[in-house]
C-alpha cells in the first residue's frame, strides 16, 4: 500500500470529511440514510430536517440521472427502477416577488401555479429527453404540442425545441412579475395540469414504462403562505404515476391548507412524514464516516478504518484525573490525616476520580467534610448511587479555579460527537474535520492517524462558535437568535460551573410569563429550531396538575462544547419571557443575572475562552442594540 505524504494525507482528509454532498455523487462513497426505502415509495413524502441534516442530497439522490448511475455501479439492469425523480429548488428571492398589491391574492395563485408548472416542466422534459436517449425513442409530434398547449406556449417538434421555448416563457413570466402592468399578456396554465400531461405523454410514448415520477420540491419553507396551499393542492390530488417528495426545514411546513379551506393535507392519508432525527442518525452517520475511512486508508493514510477506533474515547476516571481530580483528592487526603487516621486509610486505597468527589458533594451540600467522609464509609453503596448519578454533573465543577487550564471539560468519543451533531450529518463530519485539522499539525508519522480528545474537544469548541456566528447571515432575525443563544448558553454554563443550590445538568428551559412576551420569544425560538439554534420537544411531564404542557427547549447540542454545558437531556429550569426579551437589549448582563435567580455571576476573568471571546457582551456595555 502506497504511503501518502503530511500534505497529501491533510489533502485527502479535507476532501472526505468537508462535506456530506459526496456520497450522492461518487459510488464509491455512496452510503443510503435508514430512511430512504420510505421516501422511495411510491406515496407524497415530506422530509422534515433543519439545515444539514440531508435532506437536499436525500432529494437528489431520487434525480433519474443519480440512479441510474448508482445502478451503473452496483451492476442492476436500469429495468430494475421502479421511479424516475426530478429535482426543483424553491429559490427564496424569486417565489417572494409573486406578491404585492398590484393583483389580488386570486391573481397571484394563477401566477405562481404558472410558474411552477413551468419550472417542473423543464425538469421533466430533461427528462424525456434523458429518456429518449437511452431507448432510442422519440415523443410523438402530437404529444409534444399538447404539452405545449397545456402551457400557452407554440407548437414544436421535439422535447428538446420545447424545452428552449419554457426556459424563454419563464424569463419571460419573471419580468412580467415586476411589471404588473403586463400581465395580462401571459396565458395561465391550470395547476398541475402540465406535469400530468407530460407525465402521461412519457407513459404512453412507452418511455416511462412502469416506472413512477417523483417530482422532488426542496426548500419548501421559502414558499409563501399561499404558495404553500398551492402545491399542497398538488400533493393532495396527485395520483400515479406522479407523486411529490418534499423537503422542508423543521416549522417550515406552516399551512396543511390546500385550495379549498375545506379539504387540508391530512398525514398518513395524503402523505408519510419522515422526521430525519427520529430515522437511524447514529447508523447512517456511522457508515458515512466509515466508508470515507476505508476510502483514505485504501489510498494510503495511516488511519483507522473505525470510527470508535479513530475518535479517541476518555473513561470517567481519565478526565477527571485530566481535569485536575489527583490535585482536589490530595487536599482532601491532607485534611483527613489530621481530623481522622482511620478514614485517611479509608480512602487512601480509592482512587483520584472518586475522592475528589468528596469536595464536590462537600460544596453542593454545605456539610463539613469530616462529616460526610464518616457518612461515606458507613454508606458506601448509597456514595456509589450517588457518583453515578453526580458524576458527570461533577466534571463540570472539577477544573473550576484552575485558571490558565486550556481544556475545563472534554468533549470527545464516537459517542459524544453523534450526539452533539443531534441528527445533523453536515455537523458530525464538520466536527470530524475540524478534530483532524486539529491532529494533523501534531501527530508523528508513522504512526495510527487518531484523534486526540484534546483535539477532538477544540473542534467541538470550534465548531460551536462558527455555527454561532453563521445565526446572523442566515435567519431572518439572526442577529436577536445569537444574543439569545449567548444569554441562556451563559446561564447553562453558570449552572454547570457552580453546583451550590442548583440542580445539576439543567439543559432544557421552559419558557413563562404574560401572553403577549411569550409568543414573542417563542416565536424566535421556534424560528431558530428551524436554524439549528435549537431544539424543541413536547414536554413529556408537568410540574403541577394545572400546569399546562408548553413545548421544553434546549441549546442545539451542537453549541454544548463552546458553552461547556452537558449534551445529555436532564433537568430543565423556567424562564421568564420578559427577561429573556431584556437579554436582547442594552444591558444582558443584567438579565442573565435575573435568569440566575439573583446568583452572581462569574467573573468575566474566569470565563472560558471561548466564552471571554465575547466579554463585551456578557459586561452589557458598548453592545449594539
Amino acid at each position: 500500500m502506497k504511503e501518502l505524504s503530511d500534505e497529501a494525507t491533510a489533502k485527502l482528509l479535507r476532501q472526505l470529511f468537508d462535506t456530506n454532498r459526496s456520497e450522492w455523487t461518487s459510488n464509491d462513497l455512496f452510503v443510503p440514510p435508514t430512511y430512504l426505502q420510505k421516501l422511495e415509495s411510491a406515496r407524497p413524502s415530506i422530509l422534515i430536517g433543519g439545515r444539514g441534516t440531508g435532506k437536499t442530497t436525500s432529494l437528489q439522490s431520487l434525480q433519474y440521472d443519480v440512479t441510474h448511475s448508482r445502478l451503473e455501479a452496483t451492476g442492476r439492469d436500469f429495468g430494475d427502477q421502479e421511479y424516475l425523480g426530478i429535482f426543483v429548488r424553491i429559490n427564496k428571492n424569486r417565489v417572494r416577488a409573486f406578491q404585492g398589491e398590484s393583483l389580488p391574492d386570486s391573481e397571484w395563485r394563477k401566477v405562481f401555479a404558472h410558474y411552477f408548472n413551468l419550472l417542473s416542466c423543464i425538469e421533466l422534459v430533461s427528462l424525456g429527453v434523458w429518456l429518449e436517449e437511452k431507448n432510442g425513442l422519440s415523443m410523438p409530434v402530437e404529444s409534444v404540442n399538447l404539452i405545449s398547449s397545456d402551457l400557452g406556449l407554440e407548437e414544436r417538434n421535439s422535447l428538446l425545441e420545447l424545452k428552449t421555448l419554457m426556459k424563454k416563457a419563464i424569463s419571460q413570466l419573471q419580468l412580467v412579475v415586476n411589471n404588473p402592468s403586463k400581465i395580462q399578456s401571459i396565458s395561465y396554465s391550470i395547476s398541475e395540469a402540465p406535469l400530468r400531461t407530460i407525465v402521461e405523454s412519457l407513459e404512453e410514448s412507452k418511455l416511462l414504462g412502469d416506472r413512477v415520477v417523483f417530482c422532488c420540491i426542496d426548500e419548501y419553507e421559502n414558499l409563501l403562505d399561499y404558495q404553500q396551499e398551492v402545491l399542497n393542492t398538488y400533493i393532495k390530488h396527485s395520483e400515479p404515476p406522479l407523486s411529490y417528495k418534499i423537503g422542508v426545514r423543521k416549522n417550515g411546513y406552516r399551512i396543511k391548507d390546500t385550495l379549498d379551506k375545506n379539504d387540508p393535507l391530512n398525514t398518513p392519508d395524503d402523505f408519510a412524514e419522515i422526521e430525519i432525527a427520529d430515522e437511524g442518525f447514529e447508523y447512517f452517520a456511522k457508515e458515512v464516516a466509515e466508508v470515507r475511512l476505508k476510502f483514505a486508508h485504501q489510498e494510503g493514510v495511516n488511519i483507522p478504518v473505525s470510527l470508535k477506533e479513530l475518535l479517541t474515547e476518555l473513561t470517567f476516571s481519565q478526565e477527571a484525573e485530566l481535569l485536575g481530580a489527583t490535585k482536589v483528592s490530595e487536599s482532601i487526603l491532607d485534611e483527613l490525616k489530621y481530623l481522622d487516621e482511620s478514614l485517611y486509610n479509608f480512602f487512601l486505597d480509592k482512587p483520584a476520580s472518586e475522592i475528589y468527589f468528596l469536595r464536590y458533594w462537600q460544596e453542593t451540600e454545605k456539610n463539613s467534610l469530616l462529616e460526610l467522609a464518616k457518612d461515606w464509609e458507613r454508606n458506601q453503596t448509597a456514595w456509589a448511587t450517588r457518583i453515578g448519578n453526580y458524576g458527570y454533573a461533577s466534571l463540570f465543577w472539577l477544573s473550576k479555579g484552575n485558571k490558565g487550564k486550556r481544556i475545563k471539560k472534554y468533549y470527545c468519543g464516537s459517542g459524544v460527537f453523534l450526539k452533539l451533531s443531534a441528527g445533523n450529518i453536515r455537523y458530525f463530519l464538520e466536527l470530524i474535520n475540524t478534530a483532524i485539522g486539529n491532529e494533523i499539525g501534531v501527530y508523528q508519522r508513522p504512526d495510527m492517524l487518531n484523534l486526540s480528545p484534546e483535539s477532538q474537544t477544540l473542534a467541538a469548541r470550534s465548531v460551536g462558535l462558527r455555527r454561532l456566528n453563521q445565526l446572523e447571515g442566515l435567519a431572518d432575525h439572526g442577529v436577536q437568535l445569537k444574543r439569545l443563544l449567548l444569554a441562556i448558553g451563559k446561564v447553562l454554563w453558570e449552572y454547570a460551573r457552580n453546583p451550590v443550590g442548583r440542580a445539576p445538568e439543567v439543559t432544557n428551559f421552559v419558557i413563562t410569563g404574560d401572553s403577549e412576551s411569550k409568543r414573542r420569544v417563542e416565536g424566535l425560538i421556534k424560528e431558530g429550531v428551524g436554524y439549528l439554534a435549537f431544539e424543541a420537544e413536547t414536554r413529556t411531564k408537568a410540574t403541577s396538575n394545572t400546569e399546562l404542557r408548553d413545548d421544553e427547549y434546549r441549546l442545539h447540542r451542537i453549541f454544548c462544547g463552546f458553552f461547556e454545558v452537558s449534551y445529555r437531556k436532564k433537568r430543565r429550569v423556567n424562564f421568564d419571557a420578559d427577561t429573556l426579551i431584556e437579554a436582547l437589549g442594552e444591558k444582558p448582563s443584567k438579565a442573565i443575572t435575573k435568569l440566575l435567580n439573583g446568583h452572581a455571576q462569574s467573573a468575566i476573568e474566569d470565563l472560558p475562552d471561548q466564552l471571554a471571546l465575547f466579554d463585551e457582551f456578557y459586561d452589557g456595555d458598548n453592545v449594539e442594540k
